[in-house]
């Protein structure tokens, strides 16, 4: 995990996810963006970095829908960047692509 720090634009972190995002890991991943959601000063934009994603099942994409409305809610900013052709076929198949990749207004 690592922090871009702040600057003139937005404070960013980025969180990778490494390796299978199943019902093993999904916990981990929603409690890390929850801590970053929480910190002082508060955090404008989350990216989930997917590059490292090797495997996601439906516990992994239940995971990603709860992170897109903790985002929500909070009112930041979420992207996810490095999507895996497995991850963005999930997205499309289950219909959650535009859900969970819409930009959204702040």
């Amino acid at each position: 995990m690592s922090t871009t720090p702040s600057g003139p634009g937005p404070r960013t972190v980025t969180v990778p996810v490494e390796g299978e995002l199943d019902h093993e890991s999904c916990e981990g991943l929603v409690r890390e963006v929850t801590v970053h959601l929480a910190a002082r000063p508060p955090v404008d934009v989350v990216r989930v970095d997917c590059a490292g994603m090797t495997l996601c099942d439906s516990m992994g994409l239940s995971a990603l829908l709860q992170i897109r409305r903790d985002v929500d809610a909070a009112g930041r900013t979420l992207r996810f960047d490095h999507r895996p052709a497995h991850l963005d076929r999930l997205l499309h198949l289950t219909g959650t692509a535009d859900y969970l990749l819409a930009e959204r207004p702040n």
